[in-house]
């Protein structure tokens, strides 16, 4: 019964994502088939990151495991129907008005604007900017920066848009207090007839949590474009592989990891149970001028009071420049107040990669991803990618190994004691070597042994022996000769030539 119930829960576990496409293979491989200690496709050796597999809901759990027990659980949910704790992200719409918006617009004489009202699809009354409205944060982006979806704006102004939703009017407002909208057209008074446009929704799959969504947009504008989480793009897709590049479930819940002794979960447990204590912190995002309010130091440093771009005496941990006043800054509270980061350069220090959802390890005065403090504190075994927690394990080719994993990456036969050859700095044993990787000489047509000397020219190989590299008109031996190709043929001598182009 047991052993019913232990087959029963690895079908389960593999069949997550089975036979969803390659997104890097494309029709070459059949479809996802999850290895059995591997973590990647059987079919086509990529990872299931790269595979069309929606694993939002893992991913959920996986974090939320992830911050169970620390003094971070506010970013996790205890879910009572089976006692598994989720993460929850903060996913938020902006909702940016390019159609379905009724503007009345009349031209205004001796002036390049036009007078109008903007109002959404469905509402009642119109949105207006007030007098003296100052700059939010869609003021500087208009000032210094590009939202992804959205033209610079002017005078920003939000609305609620629903549960987790912002809508964006792109409105500015005129020196009277009155609202106007910029426009290239032409200075005749004519009135120009009400149109019909709609409203155009950017969604972004993850933002930092506990602060405002105009804070949070200027957040998402400083990152690079290709690595924004708007849904549908490049950028989700970015999240999607550093969120399982960068937090492997593997290096912190036993059940995943591949037939680990008592012993090794125990040490498995003491070492995730340290870096929830000592490393694990999740970053804030602030303003360079508040932090030292935060932090008890007093009043931030220079800069004119209106001055949006002025610097306030700080300067970011990664690149060393200086820190803006008003631009959102990334600070992790195991680092201290007095460290600040551009949120484009809240990296990991050993990948250099940006920390996905701002999820940090802290140690020894640098930022890790949660991998790369893995293998700051564990060897990482090359065959199935979990931490070794074992005292006994092989090291081979400048890398780390489980004693039963140093294994042929194509057929998983153990290797100790035989023959293989490194492909792609992956082992393969010899028979396989020699079905599925090696050269075949282009005299005999027979495979080229590991072991054996080979002559190579371009895309032509041959065995370094003389009854196959030689000459093809004369036969004569090339070994340690001068020798040319002609369409894949050798030959010694410009003679050869002759007689082979003539023949």
């Amino acid at each position: 019964m047991e052993i019913e119930k232990e087959v029963k829960k690895i079908t389960l576990g593999h069949e997550i994502g089975a036979g969803a496409a390659c997104l890097k293979c494309k029709d070459k491989c059949e479809g996802f088939e999850l290895h059995f200690w591997r973590k990647i496709c059987t079919n086509c050796k990529c990872g299931v990151e790269d595979h069309d597999v929606q694993l939002e809901s893992e991913e959920n759990k996986k974090v939320g495991k992830l911050f169970e027990d620390t003094k971070y659980t506010g970013l996790i949910a205890k879910l009572k129907r089976d006692g598994v704790p989720s993460y929850r992200g903060n996913q938020f719409t902006v909702s940016i008005p390019i159609t379905n918006v009724s503007t009345a617009s009349t031209f205004i004489p001796g002036s390049s604007q036009t007078a109008s009202t903007w109002m959404p699809s469905g509402s009642s009354s119109s949105a207006h900017a007030p007098s003296g409205h100052s700059p939010s944060s869609f003021d500087r982006s208009a000032a210094g920066g590009q939202h992804p979806a959205a033209p610079s704006l002017g005078a920003g102004s939000l609305s609620a848009a629903g549960s987790g939703q912002i809508r964006v009017s792109l409105v500015a407002p005129s020196p009277k207090g009155s609202v106007t909208a910029i426009s290239s057209g032409p200075t005749d008074p004519t009135a120009v007839p009400a149109r019909t446009d709609v409203v155009k929704s950017v969604t972004y799959e993850w933002a930092p949590p506990g602060i405002n969504q105009s804070l949070a947009l200027r957040y998402m504008e400083l990152l690079p474009p290709d690595q924004r989480p708007i849904a549908g793009t490049a950028g989700a897709d970015y999240r999607k592989k550093q969120m399982a590049k960068q937090l492997p479930d593997h290096d912190q819940d036993p059940e995943r990891c591949h037939e680990l002794s008592p012993g090794e979960v125990k040490q498995m447990q003491q070492y995730v149970r340290k870096y929830k204590d000592e490393a694990l912190g999740v970053g804030d995002i602030t303003l360079p001028e508040e932090i030292g309010q935060q932090a008890g130091n007093g009043t931030p440093g220079a800069g004119d009071k209106g001055d949006a771009v002025a610097t306030v005496g700080k300067s970011c941990q990664q690149c060393q420049l200086p820190m803006k006043k008003g631009e959102p800054a990334v600070f992790a509270e195991r680092a201290g107040f007095d460290k600040l980061w551009h949120p484009s350069c809240f990296v990991c220090s050993t990948c250099t990669e940006l920390l996905v959802d701002m999820i940090y390890f802290w140690k020894k005065g640098k930022l890790f991803c949660g991998r790369h403090y893995g293998d700051s504190e564990k060897p990482r075994c090359a065959g199935c990618d979990e931490l070794i927690f074992s005292n006994e394990y092989t090291q081979a080719e400048e890398q780390n190994w489980h004693l039963k994993h140093f294994c042929c990456f194509d057929c998983d036969c153990v290797l100790a004691g035989e023959t293989y050859v490194m492909e792609k700095e992956k082992p393969i044993c010899k028979p396989c070597y020699m079905k599925n990787h090696a050269v075949r000489c282009a005299a005999c047509q027979n495979p080229i042994e590991p072991e054996s000397q080979r002559v190579s020219y371009g895309e032509h190989h041959w065995h370094a022996e003389a009854q196959c590299f030689q000459c093809s008109c004369c036969s004569r031996s090339l070994t340690g000769q001068r020798f040319m190709v002609l369409q894949g043929m050798l030959i010694c001598s410009v003679e050869c030539k002759k007689k082979i182009s003539a023949s």
